[in-house]
Protein backbone atom coordinates (compact mmCIF):
# COMPACT_ATOMS: atom_id res chain seq x y z
CA UNK A 1 0.00 0.00 0.00
CA UNK A 2 1.35 3.43 -0.84
CA UNK A 3 0.75 7.25 -0.20
CA UNK A 4 1.57 10.65 -1.83
CA UNK A 5 3.74 12.58 0.98
CA UNK A 6 5.13 16.14 0.08
CA UNK A 7 8.79 17.19 1.05
CA UNK A 8 9.52 20.37 0.64
CA UNK A 9 13.14 21.70 0.09
CA UNK A 10 14.88 25.32 0.86
CA UNK A 11 17.78 26.30 -1.69
CA UNK A 12 19.56 28.85 -1.31
CA UNK A 13 22.16 30.55 -4.28
CA UNK A 14 23.67 33.58 -4.65
CA UNK A 15 21.93 35.14 -1.35
CA UNK A 16 18.21 33.88 -3.17
CA UNK A 17 16.16 31.54 -1.24
CA UNK A 18 14.39 28.66 -3.35
CA UNK A 19 11.55 26.74 -2.33
CA UNK A 20 11.09 23.25 -3.86
CA UNK A 21 7.97 20.83 -3.50
CA UNK A 22 8.52 17.29 -4.57
CA UNK A 23 5.80 15.10 -4.12
CA UNK A 24 7.22 11.42 -3.00
CA UNK A 25 5.28 7.66 -2.76
CA UNK A 26 5.59 6.37 0.66
CA UNK A 27 5.08 2.33 1.51
CA UNK A 28 2.66 2.28 4.51
CA UNK A 29 2.54 -1.13 6.35
CA UNK A 30 -0.39 -2.97 5.70
CA UNK A 31 -2.77 -3.16 9.15
CA UNK A 32 -2.87 -6.38 10.88
CA UNK A 33 -5.83 -8.37 11.27
CA UNK A 34 -7.13 -7.27 14.76
CA UNK A 35 -6.23 -10.67 16.20
CA UNK A 36 -2.74 -10.19 15.74
CA UNK A 37 -2.65 -7.29 17.75
CA UNK A 38 -0.97 -7.91 21.23
CA UNK A 39 -3.50 -5.94 23.78
CA UNK A 40 -6.43 -7.83 21.76
CA UNK A 41 -4.46 -11.53 22.56
CA UNK A 42 -3.29 -10.39 26.39
CA UNK A 43 -7.28 -9.82 26.72
CA UNK A 44 -8.09 -12.84 24.69
CA UNK A 45 -5.91 -15.08 27.08
CA UNK A 46 -7.54 -13.28 30.20
CA UNK A 47 -10.71 -13.98 28.93
CA UNK A 48 -9.76 -18.12 28.69
CA UNK A 49 -9.06 -18.03 32.23
CA UNK A 50 -11.71 -15.26 33.59
CA UNK A 51 -14.60 -16.87 32.15
CA UNK A 52 -14.47 -20.64 33.24
CA UNK A 53 -13.69 -18.91 37.05
CA UNK A 54 -17.04 -16.50 36.72
CA UNK A 55 -18.66 -19.99 36.30
CA UNK A 56 -16.75 -21.95 38.76
CA UNK A 57 -17.96 -18.80 41.11
CA UNK A 58 -21.33 -19.68 40.19
CA UNK A 59 -21.67 -22.79 41.37
CA UNK A 60 -19.86 -22.39 44.32
CA UNK A 61 -21.86 -19.92 45.56
CA UNK A 62 -24.97 -21.95 44.13
CA UNK A 63 -23.55 -25.69 46.48
CA UNK A 64 -19.61 -24.82 47.92
CA UNK A 65 -19.24 -28.78 49.00
CA UNK A 66 -20.40 -30.41 45.96
CA UNK A 67 -17.32 -31.48 43.63
CA UNK A 68 -15.05 -29.71 45.84
CA UNK A 69 -12.05 -30.71 48.29
CA UNK A 70 -11.93 -27.68 49.87
CA UNK A 71 -14.28 -28.85 52.56
CA UNK A 72 -10.93 -31.41 53.42
CA UNK A 73 -8.73 -28.24 53.53
CA UNK A 74 -11.05 -26.03 56.22
CA UNK A 75 -11.62 -29.54 58.02
CA UNK A 76 -7.56 -29.87 58.76
CA UNK A 77 -8.06 -26.16 59.95
CA UNK A 78 -10.26 -27.14 62.64
CA UNK A 79 -8.52 -30.41 63.79
CA UNK A 80 -5.39 -28.47 63.84
CA UNK A 81 -7.29 -25.54 66.12
CA UNK A 82 -8.64 -28.45 68.19
CA UNK A 83 -4.96 -30.64 68.28
CA UNK A 84 -6.31 -33.37 66.65
CA UNK A 85 -4.95 -35.81 64.16
CA UNK A 86 -4.97 -34.22 60.63
CA UNK A 87 -4.37 -37.46 59.33
CA UNK A 88 -7.22 -39.54 60.88
CA UNK A 89 -8.74 -40.11 57.92
CA UNK A 90 -8.03 -41.25 54.29
CA UNK A 91 -8.15 -37.42 52.85
CA UNK A 92 -5.96 -35.34 53.91
CA UNK A 93 -2.25 -35.52 52.04
CA UNK A 94 -0.23 -32.98 52.77
CA UNK A 95 2.15 -31.54 55.28
CA UNK A 96 1.53 -30.25 58.33
CA UNK A 97 2.07 -26.51 57.00
CA UNK A 98 -0.14 -26.42 54.37
CA UNK A 99 -3.46 -26.81 57.23
CA UNK A 100 -1.46 -23.93 58.94
CA UNK A 101 -1.06 -22.13 55.34
CA UNK A 102 -4.73 -22.43 54.77
CA UNK A 103 -5.70 -20.56 57.76
CA UNK A 104 -6.48 -17.42 56.10
CA UNK A 105 -8.82 -19.06 53.67
CA UNK A 106 -10.44 -20.40 56.37
CA UNK A 107 -11.03 -17.91 58.77
CA UNK A 108 -12.84 -15.69 55.68
CA UNK A 109 -17.11 -16.64 55.28
CA UNK A 110 -17.79 -19.37 53.25
CA UNK A 111 -17.98 -19.05 50.26
CA UNK A 112 -15.54 -15.95 49.96
CA UNK A 113 -12.91 -18.30 51.38
CA UNK A 114 -13.43 -21.07 48.68
CA UNK A 115 -13.92 -18.64 46.00
CA UNK A 116 -10.67 -16.82 46.84
CA UNK A 117 -8.68 -20.18 47.25
CA UNK A 118 -9.06 -20.63 43.70
CA UNK A 119 -8.93 -16.93 42.33
CA UNK A 120 -5.63 -16.63 44.36
CA UNK A 121 -4.24 -19.88 43.17
CA UNK A 122 -5.43 -19.19 39.40
CA UNK A 123 -3.96 -15.93 39.28
CA UNK A 124 -0.50 -17.11 40.80
CA UNK A 125 -0.52 -19.27 37.65
CA UNK A 126 -1.61 -16.96 34.97
CA UNK A 127 0.73 -14.45 36.01
CA UNK A 128 3.89 -17.11 36.01
CA UNK A 129 2.60 -17.99 32.39
CA UNK A 130 2.47 -14.47 31.26
CA UNK A 131 6.38 -14.21 32.82
CA UNK A 132 7.93 -17.07 31.04
CA UNK A 133 6.03 -16.11 27.96
CA UNK A 134 8.03 -12.45 28.40
CA UNK A 135 11.37 -13.77 28.99
CA UNK A 136 11.23 -16.55 25.84
CA UNK A 137 9.35 -14.84 23.41
CA UNK A 138 9.92 -11.12 24.00
CA UNK A 139 7.71 -8.82 21.07
CA UNK A 140 5.66 -11.89 20.42
CA UNK A 141 4.62 -12.83 24.32
CA UNK A 142 1.10 -11.94 24.12
CA UNK A 143 0.67 -13.98 21.19
CA UNK A 144 2.59 -16.90 23.38
CA UNK A 145 0.73 -16.43 26.23
CA UNK A 146 -2.46 -16.97 24.49
CA UNK A 147 -0.92 -20.01 22.84
CA UNK A 148 -0.15 -21.73 25.70
CA UNK A 149 -3.15 -20.65 27.73
CA UNK A 150 -5.15 -22.45 24.99
CA UNK A 151 -3.78 -25.91 25.27
CA UNK A 152 -3.06 -25.86 29.43
CA UNK A 153 -6.27 -24.52 30.63
CA UNK A 154 -8.32 -27.25 29.33
CA UNK A 155 -6.16 -29.66 31.53
CA UNK A 156 -6.04 -27.09 34.42
CA UNK A 157 -10.19 -26.82 34.77
CA UNK A 158 -11.23 -29.82 36.45
CA UNK A 159 -8.44 -28.67 39.02
CA UNK A 160 -9.60 -25.64 39.69
CA UNK A 161 -13.18 -26.44 39.74
CA UNK A 162 -12.51 -29.21 42.33
CA UNK A 163 -10.40 -26.09 43.95
CA UNK A 164 -7.42 -28.70 44.74
CA UNK A 165 -4.27 -27.85 45.36
CA UNK A 166 -2.85 -28.95 42.63
CA UNK A 167 -3.46 -25.57 40.74
CA UNK A 168 -1.03 -23.59 43.26
CA UNK A 169 1.24 -26.42 43.26
CA UNK A 170 1.42 -25.72 39.51
CA UNK A 171 1.83 -21.90 40.06
CA UNK A 172 4.29 -22.44 42.61
CA UNK A 173 6.36 -24.03 40.65
CA UNK A 174 6.30 -21.79 37.48
CA UNK A 175 7.09 -19.26 39.45
CA UNK A 176 10.30 -20.67 40.71
CA UNK A 177 11.11 -21.40 37.43
CA UNK A 178 10.20 -17.74 36.13
CA UNK A 179 12.83 -16.78 38.81
CA UNK A 180 15.64 -18.98 37.62
CA UNK A 181 16.34 -16.89 34.52
CA UNK A 182 17.20 -13.54 35.66
CA UNK A 183 18.64 -14.79 39.06
CA UNK A 184 15.88 -14.07 41.34
CA UNK A 185 17.97 -16.85 43.60
CA UNK A 186 15.81 -15.56 47.01
CA UNK A 187 12.48 -15.47 45.42
CA UNK A 188 13.06 -18.99 43.55
CA UNK A 189 14.11 -20.23 46.82
CA UNK A 190 10.93 -18.99 48.61
CA UNK A 191 8.71 -20.54 45.77
CA UNK A 192 9.98 -23.43 45.42
CA UNK A 193 10.18 -24.60 49.57
CA UNK A 194 6.20 -23.08 49.42
CA UNK A 195 5.36 -25.15 46.93
CA UNK A 196 6.78 -28.35 48.92
CA UNK A 197 4.92 -26.99 52.07
CA UNK A 198 1.61 -27.23 49.24
CA UNK A 199 2.43 -30.76 48.40
CA UNK A 200 5.93 -33.11 49.32
CA UNK A 201 6.08 -33.87 46.00
CA UNK A 202 7.69 -30.28 44.86
CA UNK A 203 10.66 -31.38 45.92
CA UNK A 204 11.20 -33.39 43.02
CA UNK A 205 12.12 -30.10 41.40
CA UNK A 206 14.61 -28.93 44.60
CA UNK A 207 16.70 -31.93 44.24
CA UNK A 208 17.44 -31.14 40.22
CA UNK A 209 17.63 -27.58 40.57
CA UNK A 210 20.36 -27.24 43.01
CA UNK A 211 22.33 -29.57 40.62
CA UNK A 212 22.85 -26.40 38.56
CA UNK A 213 21.99 -23.79 39.91
CA UNK A 214 24.60 -23.43 42.88
CA UNK A 215 23.33 -20.23 44.67
CA UNK A 216 19.68 -21.83 45.47
CA UNK A 217 21.62 -23.75 47.83
CA UNK A 218 22.31 -22.47 50.78
CA UNK A 219 18.90 -19.92 50.11
CA UNK A 220 17.04 -22.97 50.06
CA UNK A 221 18.16 -23.84 53.71
CA UNK A 222 17.24 -20.67 55.20
CA UNK A 223 13.94 -21.10 53.33
CA UNK A 224 13.24 -24.43 54.58
CA UNK A 225 14.28 -23.52 58.22
CA UNK A 226 11.63 -20.94 58.33
CA UNK A 227 8.26 -23.22 56.66
CA UNK A 228 9.84 -25.46 58.94
CA UNK A 229 9.46 -23.59 61.96
CA UNK A 230 5.83 -22.26 61.02
CA UNK A 231 3.64 -24.66 62.32
CA UNK A 232 5.66 -24.23 65.98
CA UNK A 233 3.81 -20.60 65.74
CA UNK A 234 0.25 -22.15 65.96
CA UNK A 235 0.36 -25.23 67.93
CA UNK A 236 2.25 -26.77 70.70
CA UNK A 237 6.13 -28.06 69.94
CA UNK A 238 4.13 -32.12 71.29
CA UNK A 239 1.41 -32.03 68.91
CA UNK A 240 3.70 -30.17 65.73
CA UNK A 241 5.97 -33.04 66.16
CA UNK A 242 3.35 -35.72 66.15
CA UNK A 243 1.50 -34.83 63.33
CA UNK A 244 4.97 -34.18 61.19
CA UNK A 245 5.57 -38.14 62.36
CA UNK A 246 1.93 -39.13 61.82
CA UNK A 247 2.69 -37.16 57.89
CA UNK A 248 5.65 -39.57 57.02
CA UNK A 249 3.86 -42.53 57.95
CA UNK A 250 0.79 -41.84 55.93
CA UNK A 251 2.61 -40.85 53.08
CA UNK A 252 4.85 -44.29 53.26
CA UNK A 253 0.93 -45.53 52.83
CA UNK A 254 0.19 -43.69 50.12
CA UNK A 255 3.32 -44.72 47.83
CA UNK A 256 2.04 -48.26 48.21
CA UNK A 257 -1.56 -47.53 46.55
CA UNK A 258 -3.60 -49.42 43.67
CA UNK A 259 -6.50 -48.56 43.16
CA UNK A 260 -7.38 -47.62 39.44
CA UNK A 261 -8.41 -44.34 39.80
CA UNK A 262 -5.35 -42.90 39.30
CA UNK A 263 -2.89 -41.49 36.28
CA UNK A 264 0.56 -42.51 36.62
CA UNK A 265 2.53 -45.10 34.76
CA UNK A 266 0.85 -47.76 36.98
CA UNK A 267 -2.45 -46.65 36.06
CA UNK A 268 -1.85 -46.96 32.28
CA UNK A 269 -0.98 -50.81 33.46
CA UNK A 270 -3.97 -51.27 35.41
CA UNK A 271 -6.05 -50.18 31.85
CA UNK A 272 -5.01 -53.44 30.01
CA UNK A 273 -5.52 -55.50 33.25
CA UNK A 274 -2.07 -55.73 34.67
CA UNK A 275 -0.45 -54.45 38.08
CA UNK A 276 2.85 -53.49 39.08
CA UNK A 277 4.28 -55.33 42.25
CA UNK A 278 4.48 -52.61 44.92
CA UNK A 279 8.50 -53.37 45.40
CA UNK A 280 9.04 -52.96 41.91
CA UNK A 281 6.99 -49.41 41.46
CA UNK A 282 9.80 -48.35 44.39
CA UNK A 283 12.87 -49.36 42.68
CA UNK A 284 11.30 -47.59 39.34
CA UNK A 285 10.57 -44.70 41.08
CA UNK A 286 14.15 -44.21 42.05
CA UNK A 287 15.62 -45.82 39.05
CA UNK A 288 13.85 -43.18 36.91
CA UNK A 289 14.68 -40.55 39.42
CA UNK A 290 18.28 -41.29 38.79
CA UNK A 291 18.18 -41.25 35.04
CA UNK A 292 15.98 -38.02 35.26
CA UNK A 293 18.68 -36.34 37.12
CA UNK A 294 21.51 -37.58 34.57
CA UNK A 295 19.35 -36.36 31.91
CA UNK A 296 18.84 -33.19 33.59
CA UNK A 297 22.09 -32.12 34.10
CA UNK A 298 23.95 -33.05 30.69
CA UNK A 299 21.34 -31.38 28.82
CA UNK A 300 21.46 -28.33 31.08
CA UNK A 301 25.47 -27.56 30.68
CA UNK A 302 25.06 -26.13 27.23
CA UNK A 303 21.41 -24.69 27.63
CA UNK A 304 20.53 -20.76 27.59
CA UNK A 305 17.93 -19.18 29.56
CA UNK A 306 15.25 -19.46 29.80
CA UNK A 307 14.95 -22.46 27.82
CA UNK A 308 17.28 -24.41 30.41
CA UNK A 309 14.48 -23.28 33.52
CA UNK A 310 11.34 -24.85 31.20
CA UNK A 311 13.60 -27.76 30.44
CA UNK A 312 13.48 -28.00 34.42
CA UNK A 313 9.81 -27.46 34.55
CA UNK A 314 9.07 -29.85 31.86
CA UNK A 315 11.50 -32.85 33.39
CA UNK A 316 10.30 -32.47 37.17
CA UNK A 317 6.87 -32.08 36.43
CA UNK A 318 6.14 -35.11 33.87
CA UNK A 319 8.56 -37.09 36.38
CA UNK A 320 5.61 -36.30 39.12
CA UNK A 321 2.66 -37.41 36.51
CA UNK A 322 4.50 -40.38 35.48
CA UNK A 323 5.89 -42.03 38.96
CA UNK A 324 3.85 -40.45 41.84
CA UNK A 325 1.62 -43.20 42.57
CA UNK A 326 -1.35 -40.75 43.30
CA UNK A 327 -1.30 -38.88 40.66
CA UNK A 328 -4.51 -38.32 39.21
CA UNK A 329 -6.18 -36.86 35.97
CA UNK A 330 -6.41 -33.54 37.75
CA UNK A 331 -3.33 -33.02 38.55
CA UNK A 332 -2.13 -32.79 34.76
CA UNK A 333 -2.83 -28.88 35.72
CA UNK A 334 0.91 -29.07 37.39
CA UNK A 335 2.56 -30.06 33.88
CA UNK A 336 -0.09 -28.09 31.74
CA UNK A 337 2.28 -25.21 31.40
CA UNK A 338 5.04 -27.07 30.11
CA UNK A 339 2.64 -28.47 27.22
CA UNK A 340 1.88 -25.10 26.48
CA UNK A 341 5.27 -23.34 26.66
CA UNK A 342 6.93 -25.71 24.58
CA UNK A 343 4.73 -26.54 22.04
CA UNK A 344 4.48 -22.59 21.28
CA UNK A 345 8.50 -23.13 21.18
CA UNK A 346 8.43 -25.84 18.69
CA UNK A 347 6.13 -24.11 16.74
CA UNK A 348 8.06 -21.19 16.16
CA UNK A 349 10.70 -23.26 15.16
CA UNK A 350 10.62 -24.21 11.30
CA UNK A 351 11.91 -27.71 11.28
CA UNK A 352 9.42 -28.90 14.76
CA UNK A 353 6.28 -27.15 13.32
CA UNK A 354 4.69 -30.29 11.99
CA UNK A 355 5.62 -32.21 15.82
CA UNK A 356 3.93 -29.02 17.21
CA UNK A 357 1.04 -29.18 15.43
CA UNK A 358 0.41 -32.69 16.25
CA UNK A 359 1.23 -32.15 20.23
CA UNK A 360 -0.98 -29.02 20.37
CA UNK A 361 -3.89 -31.51 19.15
CA UNK A 362 -2.97 -34.23 21.73
CA UNK A 363 -2.96 -31.78 24.30
CA UNK A 364 -6.35 -30.69 23.18
CA UNK A 365 -7.76 -33.79 22.79
CA UNK A 366 -6.79 -34.58 26.74
CA UNK A 367 -7.95 -31.54 27.69
CA UNK A 368 -11.19 -31.65 26.01
CA UNK A 369 -12.20 -34.56 23.98
CA UNK A 370 -11.50 -37.51 26.85
CA UNK A 371 -13.96 -35.27 29.21
CA UNK A 372 -16.55 -35.34 26.76
CA UNK A 373 -16.13 -38.72 25.87
CA UNK A 374 -16.35 -39.67 29.56
CA UNK A 375 -20.11 -40.98 29.69
CA UNK A 376 -18.90 -43.43 26.95
CA UNK A 377 -15.56 -44.53 28.20
CA UNK A 378 -15.71 -43.69 31.53
CA UNK A 379 -12.03 -42.44 33.62
CA UNK A 380 -10.53 -45.06 31.28
CA UNK A 381 -9.55 -43.15 28.61
CA UNK A 382 -8.12 -40.41 30.69
CA UNK A 383 -6.25 -42.50 33.25
CA UNK A 384 -4.75 -43.53 29.74
CA UNK A 385 -4.13 -41.14 27.88
CA UNK A 386 -2.32 -38.51 30.20
CA UNK A 387 0.26 -40.55 31.54
CA UNK A 388 0.48 -41.92 27.60
CA UNK A 389 1.27 -38.23 26.30
CA UNK A 390 3.72 -37.80 28.92
CA UNK A 391 5.76 -40.27 27.97
CA UNK A 392 5.64 -38.63 24.49
CA UNK A 393 5.92 -35.09 25.86
CA UNK A 394 9.00 -36.43 27.82
CA UNK A 395 10.49 -38.36 24.35
CA UNK A 396 9.65 -34.81 22.59
CA UNK A 397 11.54 -32.59 24.65
CA UNK A 398 14.70 -34.84 24.21
CA UNK A 399 14.29 -34.93 20.90
CA UNK A 400 14.14 -30.92 20.75
CA UNK A 401 17.38 -30.51 23.56
CA UNK A 402 19.66 -33.11 21.59
CA UNK A 403 18.54 -32.70 17.87
CA UNK A 404 17.33 -29.18 17.71
CA UNK A 405 18.66 -26.71 20.17
CA UNK A 406 21.95 -28.56 20.09
CA UNK A 407 22.78 -27.97 16.33
CA UNK A 408 22.38 -23.82 17.31
CA UNK A 409 24.22 -23.84 20.79
CA UNK A 410 27.14 -21.49 21.32
CA UNK A 411 29.99 -22.03 23.76
CA UNK A 412 29.21 -23.95 26.62
CA UNK A 413 27.18 -22.14 29.17
CA UNK A 414 28.66 -23.18 32.88
CA UNK A 415 26.10 -23.82 35.64
CA UNK A 416 24.60 -20.66 38.19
Amino acid sequence: MMERETIVLLLQKGGFETKVRLMVLKAVPKPGRWFENPRVQTWLALAVWIVPLLVISGMVIHDPSRRSVVPVYHQAVENWWAQQSLYAGWSYHYLPQFAVLFMPFHLLPSPVGDLLWRFFSAGLLVSGIWRLSRQQFGSEAARAFLLITLLAMPLTLGALRNGQANVLLAALTLQAVACLSPRQWWAAAVFMVLAVAVKLIGIVLILLAVSVYSPLRWRLAFAFAAVAALPFLFGSSSYVISQHREAFEHFGACAAVTGHWYADLGGMVRTFGGELNAGFSKWMRVLAGGALLGVWWLGARRLAEPARAMWLHGLATSYLMLFNPMTETNSYAIVAPAFGWWAVWAWDEPRTRRVAWGWACLCLAAGIVAPLLWRVFGNELALFLRPAMTIVFVAMLIYFRWWIIALAEGPRIKPA
